[in-house]
């Protein structure tokens, strides 16, 4: 199966170094064609490794070019990897990888701005300073993958790069609250449609994913929660689409509407609708909405009664506000089964960049309730292992039904979250 985002010239366009013959276009457009073929899944190593064992006398130009874009990434004038290089200190894998993860770590689409990278350069600006450094530590330094902790995101970056937060970044999205299920909606973002599109074609009904309903990549809001959990992919049943397009009144679809848009929007305050009535009406928006989407209200009611929390009258229950979820994947599916070939979709990225900003600015607690393997490589061995020597990290159980139980938990841990939202 081949890629969906390649390199749209020859490798050596790229990377031959930037003489007249591969000047087609400039250094900036050229690094950022390539950031948004790596950012789509895309490894340049093999191709690069071929050059190099088929011309030898390219390896160092290859590297010199690599080095280069790295220097354009981090914004520095000079760059000190230039002499690891010319020195044969860092070979073509290892520069490669540095420079693919730069990109995936510094890179900002799909709502690229300028400049397209995190700036980061007052950290390298500062180690150029420091003069009086071990030679083997100051190489770390340099040829190691910039520290998240020197990486700047901000809240108002993270809102302003969301790409679940504007309809416009939809194909085309159900528009209004009349309806909650569309069969002619396409409600997928329009960086992530490649990818689902290709995902709905070479699979079964019960693996597809559902862009007729509003997706769900977040549950409340995990800018504000106290503890964030971590779980798979939404689920879809077809008795909600009758249930939520067709028996409702509008005033309670209309609420539900509402909900999912500040939910993607990072902007709710609850994971479930107020617990409100709409004038006469017999039920609250809350009741509407727990009745119809049921399964993280009855997970989180059951660990409510576990913990010996009482039950809120409040228009918003505290439990509710302090808890909050991410989705691995925010389109929902009957079953569950990877991308192909391991393909990660850029909205998932953007999940890793918010949990990133988390983890470096805020004490929000984790619970991997599912989808321990699959969480752990996107967000990273740094991420995971800051978190874990935090104590900020709680794994549940490996089982089939994801719960906030001793069970699903285990004894220790179910304390431990008690402990936090009690």
């Amino acid at each position: 199966m081949e890629p969906l985002y390649k390199p749209t010239k020859s490798i050596r366009d790229y990377f031959d170094g930037f003489a007249h013959e591969f000047s087609y276009s400039s250094k900036e457009d050229k690094l950022a064609e390539i950031a948004n073929c790596v950012y789509h899944g895309y490894d340049f190593f093999d191709e690069l490794n071929e050059q190099c064992v088929e011309h030898p006398d390219r390896t160092k130009t290859i590297c010199g070019t690599i080095s280069n874009y790295i220097g354009m990434i981090r914004g520095v004038g000079f760059n000190p990897i230039d002499k690891y290089v010319s020195d044969d200190k860092i070979n073509l894998k290892q520069l490669v990888k540095l420079f693919q993860d730069e990109i995936r770590n510094l890179y900002r689409f799909p709502l690229a701005q300028n400049p397209y990278f995190a700036d980061v350069r007052n950290y390298y600006d500062e180690l150029i300073k420091r003069h009086y450094v071990d030679a083997d530590e100051k190489m770390q330094l340099w040829c190691g993958p910039t520290p998240l902790d020197r990486i700047p995101i901000s809240e108002e970056e993270v809102l302003s790069m969301n790409p679940w937060g504007s309809s416009l970044e939809y194909v085309d999205p159900i528009r209004g609250g009349s309806t909650i299920y569309d069969d002619n909606a396409q409600c997928v973002l329009k960086c992530d449609e490649a990818y689902i599109s290709e995902h709905n074609r070479n699979n079964d009904a019960e693996y597809k994913y559902r862009i007729q309903k509003w997706p769900k990549p977040f549950m409340g809001n995990p800018l504000t929660a106290k503890v964030v959990l971590l779980s798979l992919n939404p689920g879809f049943k077809d008795w909600q689409k009758r249930v939520l397009a067709k028996a409702l009144t509008i005033y309670y679809r209309e609420a539900i509407f509402k909900h999912l848009v500040e939910q993607s929007g990072l902007k709710a305050v609850s994971m479930f609708c107020p617990n409100e009535k709409p004038g006469d009406l017999d039920i609250t928006y809350l009741e509407a909405h727990t009745l119809v989407d049921n399964y993280w209200y009855d997970m989180i009611e059951k660990f409510r009664n576990a913990a010996g929390i009482p039950k809120s009258d409040e228009v918003f229950d505290p439990l509710y506000t302090q808890l909050s979820v991410i989705e691995y994947i925010g389109y929902a599916s009957k079953n569950y089964r990877d991308l192909a070939k391991g393909r990660i979709l850029p909205s998932q990225y953007f999940s890793r960049m918010l949990i990133q900003h988390l983890t470096m600015n805020r004490k929000t607690v984790f619970v991997v309730v599912r989808a321990e393997v699959q969480w752990r490589k996107l967000l990273g061995e740094r991420i995971w292992n800051k978190l874990e020597q935090e104590d900020r990290l709680i794994v549940g159980r490996k089982i089939r039904r994801q719960s906030l139980t001793a069970t699903g938990l285990g004894e220790n841990e179910f304390r431990r979250l008690v402990n936090l939202l009690k």
